[in-house]
C-alpha cells in the first residue's frame, strides 16, 4: 500500500498526486547503506540516538576504529547526523518533521534507519531507540541501552550495564558486572556473573529468570505480587516477608533485587 507522505491518506498504486492534498507521489527507493570510519584512541565513547523506526546493533571489531553503517529506507524522509568530537562518536537519526502524525506510513512503507556499529573491545556506549531493537555483543565498559518499544539484548559483555525497555523483553547473556535491567511490559532473562555491588531486575508485567555463574556472593531480595518465586537450590537462611522472598548466596556481600508485579521469578545458582 502507498500512503501520502504529507497527509497520510492511502493512495492507489498508479497515483502520481495525492487526491486529498495534491502532493506529488514519489516511489519508495531501495534501502541504501552508508559507511563511515572514525579513528579513535584508548577507550572511546559512542552515543547513538535513533528516533526513527529502526534498530541499533553494536559489536566488537578492530582496535582504534569505530565503523558506522546506516541501512536507510526512504532516505529522503530521514535526517541522519554522524560526527566525531575527539574520542566521542555520535550518531543521530530521526524522521523529518511532519511524519510522526501518520503511523500507517511510518511503520509500514515509510522511512526506517537500521544502524550497525563496530567498536573496539573497551568502549562506553549510550544507546537509545524509540521504535526498534538494541543489541550489543562482545564489549567491555559502561553500557546504557534504552528502547521505548523493542527488545534490548546484551551478550558476552563486561562492565556496568543498564538496560531499559518500555515495551519489550530484556535479554542479558553471558555478561559480567553490575547490572540494572527494567521492562515495563516484558520478561527479563539473565545469565552471567554479578559483581559484589547492587544489581537489580524489575518488570511490571513478565517473568524474570536469573542464572548465576561463577561463585555468587549475594543477599537476595525477590518479590512478586502475582506469581511464584523459586530458587534452585534454595537460598541460605531464606524466609518470606509478605510477598518478598529473602535469603543469601555465599556470605551475602553483594545485593540482588528481583521484582515483578505480575509474573514468576526463578533464580538458578
Amino acid at each position: 500500500m502507498l500512503y501520502c507522505r504529507k497527509c497520510g491518506v492511502e493512495l492507489p498504486k498508479d497515483a502520481n498526486f495525492c487526491a486529498a492534498c495534491g502532493t506529488r507521489v514519489t516511489l519508495e527507493v531501495e534501502p541504501m547503506e552508508r559507511h563511515h570510519v572514525f579513528k579513535v584512541t584508548g577507550k572511546p565513547k559512542v552515543v547513538i540516538t535513533n528516533i526513527a523506526p529502526g534498530s541499533v546493533k553494536v559489536k566488537s571489531g578492530s582496535e582504534g576504529e569505530v565503523t558506522v553503517d546506516l541501512d536507510l529506507r526512504v532516505p529522503e524522509d530521514l535526517h541522519c547526523n554522524i560526527s566525531q568530537d575527539k574520542n566521542v562518536v555520535t550518531v543521530n537519526c530521526r524522521v523529518r518533521a511532519g511524519f510522526w502524525g501518520w503511523p500507517s506510513y511510518i511503520f509500514r512503507s515509510g522511512p526506517r534507519a537500521n544502524i550497525f556499529v563496530s567498536v573496539p573491545l573497551e568502549v562506553d556506549l549510550d544507546l537509545e531507540t524509540r521504535a526498534g531493537r538494541i543489541s550489543v555483543a562482545g564489549v567491555k565498559g559502561i553500557i546504557i541501552a534504552e528502547s521505548s518499544a523493542g527488545t534490548v539484548s546484551v551478550k558476552e559483555c563486561k562492565g556496568a550495564i543498564k538496560a531499559r525497555t518500555r515495551a519489550g523483553s530484556v535479554k542479558l547473556e553471558d555478561v559480567d558486572g553490575v547490572i540494572s535491567a527494567r521492562s515495563s511490559a516484558g520478561s527479563i532473562k539473565f545469565s552471567g556473573v554479578l559483581s559484589k555491588g547492587e544489581s537489580w531486575f524489575r518488570t511490571s508485567v513478565g517473568s524474570i529468570d536469573i542464572s548465576l555463574q561463577g561463585q555468587p556472593d549475594l543477599t537476595v531480595e525477590a518479590s512478586t505480587s502475582l506469581g511464584r518465586i523459586r530458587s534452585i537450590p534454595e537460598l541460605a537462611d531464606a524466609y518470606y516477608k509478605g510477598n518478598q522472598y529473602i535469603g543469601r548466596i555465599g556470605t551475602g556481600t553483594g545485593r540482588l533485587i528481583v521484582e515483578t508485579k505480575t509474573g514468576s521469578i526463578t533464580i538458578h545458582h
